[in-house]
């Protein structure tokens, strides 16, 4: 197997750094509308097996197993995982939070399976020579017909532009929708909430 890119060294020490320091913006937002109207809107997803990708402190991971679904969170960043289990046993919540690499995912580390796959700026964190590889990572733990939502910017360093979804990931997956995300900031990175299924 070929290593990994060397851009999971470098996010790896990016957000442990940033973990270690506090300094987590990303980590700090309530749980987006998108997200609340797919786990509990009229057209709600069934709660089954879900897997949070690059889970960070666990937020949205807590909030998916308090919504019926059985939850594995995972992240990069060994720090991020540490503070994720322990937000989780203040909760009492039952969530396997593990930290590996989805880029070079080690044998039995995560079961797959998974019915629901989110990816919450997780692939847009990866330079675009990595995101294919990551594409089929994610799809060897999906389960047939699972649904993948991708939250992603489409402007500036971090993004997952539409090209990207039509090339990196459609090997395996099905592009459902593009929808604006409605959380908007300035400068406006183009936030975009894609959601796809799993040939």
């Amino acid at each position: 197997m070929p290593k990994p890119p060397q851009s999971s060294k470098l996010v790896s020490k990016s957000y442990n750094l940033a973990y270690k320091v506090g300094y987590t913006p990303w980590d700090a937002e309530p749980v987006m509308p998108e997200l609340v109207e797919l786990i509990e809107g009229p057209d709600r997803l069934t709660p089954g097996r879900a897997i949070d990708l690059g889970c960070g402190t666990g937020t949205k991971s807590l909030y998916l197993a308090q919504h019926g679904w059985t939850v594995t969170g995972v992240d990069i960043a060994a720090e991020a995982v540490k503070k994720a289990r322990r937000k989780a046993a203040e909760q009492g919540a039952d969530v396997d939070f593990v930290q590996c690499d989805l880029l070079d995912i080690p044998v039995g580390a995560l079961p797959g399976g998974y019915d629901f796959l989110l990816d919450f700026g997780c692939a847009h964190s990866l330079r675009d020579e990595a995101k294919a590889r990551y594409a089929a990572a994610v799809a060897g733990l999906a389960a047939p017909g699972a649904t993948l939502v991708l939250y992603a910017f489409t402007k500036g360093p971090l993004s997952v532009r539409q090209w990207e979804i039509d090339t990196a990931f459609s090997p395996h997956w099905d592009l459902v929708s593009a929808t604006p995300g409605s959380v908007r900031r300035t400068p406006d990175a183009g936030p975009t909430w894609y959601r796809l299924v799993r040939r």
